[in-house]
């Protein structure tokens, strides 16, 4: 599953489409903040990965769930799903992927 690292759709300021830049292309707002939380939130869904790569299945569902609260996207969004079923079956007991 690729997650890229676009941030934010559009300013949170004027709500102009974003462009990729660190400063609003319509009002001049500082969008450095909003790419570095989605910058980090796109570490938090690898490290997901990882976890889930190790069978840290807990540790999986919490750095996807971190990210979420950081950066919703709809892949992060299908990750969180992944990583909250093997980390909690309804067997009570956490599968390995194959």
């Amino acid at each position: 599953m690729k997650d890229d690292l676009r941030s934010p759709a559009s300013c949170p300021v004027c709500r102009a489409r974003f462009r990729g830049a660190s400063q609003c292309s319509r009002c001049g707002a500082d969008l450095i903040a909003l790419m570095l939380l989605a910058a980090h939130a796109y570490v938090m869904r690898q490290a997901a990965r990882q976890s889930l790569r190790q069978g840290d299945f807990q540790a999986a569902l919490d750095s996807a769930q971190a990210a979420q609260r950081l950066h919703s996207t709809a892949k992060g969004s299908l990750l969180s799903v992944i990583c909250s079923a093997v980390a909690n079956p309804l067997s009570g007991q956490p599968q390995r992927p194959a």
